[in-house]
């Protein structure tokens, strides 16, 4: 038998975990939305949530809802025909269970914000509409441009 047997050093061993973490820190930022397309989606999504809460009986709120949504689903088709001609396939779904629970939780979140934000504002906390459209809108942005792979433990390098 033959038995091949290399001791690798730790310098050799450090430049390939450099090399890894820039590996997948530049496919994180290829996967990133333009600044501006993270902006209108996550505006459109955060105006979606602050027109539904603020929807009562029938007022004119509900057509913020549907301008919302579909400029949330035009965004979102654009960043996808972007991603492609950039040669870049973002994933949509889960691949792992890190991500699908990563998945889970944000849906939990989301859905939290939008039922909350209706409920309180029914209830006649008029500010609950405005703030649950900012949190959601705040937090959909931060989420895309921190963790635009869907996975939270790609995330968690400092240095980018």
């Amino acid at each position: 038998m033959n038995k091949d047997t290399q001791a690798v050093s730790a310098t050799e061993a450090k430049s390939t975990l450099e090399s890894l973490a820039m590996i997948e820190k530049n496919t994180t930022i290829s996967l990133r939305a333009p600044l501006w397309l993270n902006l209108i989606i996550s505006c459109a999504y955060g105006m979606g949530v602050f027109s539904w809460a603020t929807t009562r009986h029938d007022n004119q709120w509900i057509l913020g809802a549907i301008i919302s949504a579909l400029v949330f689903t035009i965004g979102v088709g654009f960043y996808l025909y972007r991603s492609r001609l950039l040669g870049v396939k973002p994933k949509i779904v889960a691949r792992s269970q890190s991500e699908m629970l990563f998945g889970f939780i944000l849906a939990i979140f989301f859905g939290a914000i939008v039922v909350f934000s209706r409920e309180l504002s029914k209830d006649g906390i008029w500010w609950a509409s405005y703030a649950g459209g900012i949190i959601a809108a705040i937090a959909l942005g931060y989420v895309s441009h921190r963790f635009p792979s869907g996975d939270y433990k790609a995330g968690v390098n400092k240095n980018d």
